[in-house]
């Protein structure tokens, strides 16, 4: 602590620390920083060529979703009026056991599951792709029945678990699409 016969050099320390710290967020800016080269965006309604069940619906809700919330670019219904059209094609869908029930070893009790996906971003102005075929993939648990529920609880089944797991699994390609396509290349 400065002695108090020195309030001119408090209140100038004062002054300049405040000043400091105004000028050095000055340029602080929230969202990301980084530009797309384009500003509209046709998201093709998303193919299954996968197993997965109802996915491509969901996908493509959430990769719309996913662009409405990042707001860097704008959603557009007609193809002829956007600057890029991305196609997203569900490829790849697995349901791997992780672990079994003690008493069944061939019924599993909790599973992985994951879905990929290719994305294309073309550009009809151009004539040209931004990027052919790029490859998103995400992966999750999904858990059947509740072990540590008591007795009589309602266990979920097999669908109902890949249901839950299809949500996130969703969500997941959503962001990994967004990045893709917005991100830095």
């Amino acid at each position: 602590m400065l002695p108090p016969k020195h309030p001119r050099i408090l209140s100038l320390l004062t002054i300049s620390l405040a000043l400091n710290c105004f000028l050095g967020c000055a340029s602080y800016r929230l969202g990301d920083a980084t530009s797309a080269p384009f500003r509209t965006i046709y998201i093709v309604p998303t193919l299954n060529e996968s197993y997965a069940p109802l996915a491509a619906a969901r996908v493509s809700a959430e990769i719309r979703e996913s662009f409405i919330r990042d707001g860097r670019v704008t959603l557009t219904g007609n193809e002829a009026e956007a600057d890029v059209v991305l196609s997203v094609t569900l490829t790849d869908y697995r349901r791997t056991a992780q672990t079994r029930d003690q008493n069944d070893t061939v019924r599993a009790r909790d599973f992985n599951v994951a879905l990929a996906a290719k994305l294309s971003l073309y550009s009809p102005g151009q004539g040209n792709y931004y990027f052919r075929d790029r490859t998103v993939s995400s992966n999750t648990s999904a858990y059947v029945g509740n072990p540590y529920g008591a007795n009589g609880t309602t266990n979920f089944d097999y669908r109902q678990a890949e249901n839950l797991a299809m949500n996130r699994l969703a969500r997941d390609l959503a962001k990994g699409t967004l990045s893709a396509v917005l991100g830095n290349w």
